[in-house]
């Protein structure tokens, strides 16, 4: 195993941590003196919030969202109570549970909103968003704000916060990929979502959806050739102990909605609803500084003590991808303006 080819994303996690410790450095020490400090009550009646989520309590995710509940209990009147590891059911059932209201809150990745919009796909365009700090940039502007408000509206539901799971790339039993023309003909196993299948299609594999608890078996057992998924997933769901390649290229992000149910949103008070909002902000500035970058290294080291080869698609080669790839951004941009702002704000960012 050549060390060095995983150099690039070893040196963008840890630049990525230490851009952000720099640039939101102030804001998480006033969060974090604040959640230490005596809590502060505030108006309104005791709540209690059930807050689900389908991925692992292993995954940086969960980290930021013990770190929002901690500032949200001792701020606050409100009590949480933490279900991770899908124990509340799959991101389909929770959606349709925070939907009916008979959960308060939970933690999804954006694909969950697919069978209900195709808003959310924008932020999972191919090669629009390779960056953690161009993406924390993306999810936190007004762009997208518009659409979160416009989701919210039309399913009853409140986004109170973002998170991101791992930026995509390419993992493999067969070759490296190096070329468009590596990817012909390979089963890969892709997120749930037309958009991407669409794509992959076009870059010549051949998609297959698997359910995320099955992907193990299904490499193991030559059901699908690879994936398109990030290290997090990689290293939570021990995929480098049936994995050969991993190509990193920036392929799309994999965010994350903390949702909550919109009557009961509106049922709060105002200083609830604040120490919700700044709880998870808090959690998402440590998530982008920290726990992502620092996790994707411990992912990194245990690929390399299973002999799994890196290489990283750069330079022509990468672009080649980008141009049969970023095709899709037209079609999405005549499907809604909100989408198209959100693709002009993306591009516009150095």
């Amino acid at each position: 195993m050549k060390k060095n080819r995983v150099k690039p994303l070893l040196s963008a996690a840890m630049a990525l941590s230490m851009l952000f410790l720099t640039a939101c450095g102030g804001n998480s020490s006033s969060g974090a003196a604040s959640a230490s400090g005596s809590a502060t009550q505030g108006d309104g009646e005791p709540v209690s919030i059930v807050w689900g989520n389908y991925g692992s309590s292993s995954m940086p995710q969960y980290s930021a969202d013990q770190d929002a509940i901690d500032y949200m209990q001792k701020n606050s009147n409100i009590t949480i109570d933490y279900q991770a590891d899908g124990v509340l059911g799959g991101e389909a059932d929770m959606m349709q549970q925070i939907m009916d209201g008979t959960i308060q809150c939970v933690t999804v990745t954006t694909s969950s909103f697919n069978t209900y919009t195709n808003l959310f796909e924008a932020f999972q365009l191919p090669f629009l968003i390779s960056d953690y700090e161009k993406e924390y940039q993306v999810l936190t502007s007004d762009a997208a704000q518009a659409i979160f408000d416009q989701v919210g509206e039309d399913l009853g539901l409140k986004i109170v916060g973002v998170g991101e799971n791992g930026m995509r790339l390419f993992a493999n039993n067969v070759r490296p990929i190096t070329s468009v023309a590596d990817l012909k003909g390979l089963k890969l196993r892709i997120a749930s979502s037309n958009m991407l299948e669409g794509v992959m299609k076009d870059l010549g594999a051949s998609p297959v959806t698997v359910p995320y608890s099955e992907v193990f078996t299904a490499l193991q057992n030559n059901v699908v050739d690879g994936e398109e998924i990030n290290m997090t997933s990689i290293y939570a769901m021990n995929h480098y102990e049936v994995l050969k390649y991993v190509s990193e290229i920036g392929l799309y992000p994999f965010p994350s909605m903390l949702v909550m149910n919109l009557d009961f949103w509106n049922s709060l008070s105002a200083d609830q609803q604040d120490a919700i909002l700044t709880g998870m902000d808090l959690g998402a500035q440590n998530l982008f500084s920290k726990y992502l970058p620092n996790y994707e290294i411990q992912a990194v080291a245990a690929c390399q003590d299973k002999g799994v080869q890196f290489n990283t698609i750069e330079g022509d080669a990468r672009q080649e991808f980008v141009d049969i790839a970023t095709k899709t951004w037209d079609a999405y941009r005549e499907k809604d303006p909100k989408i198209a702002n959100l693709i002009d704000m993306a591009q516009s960012l150095q």
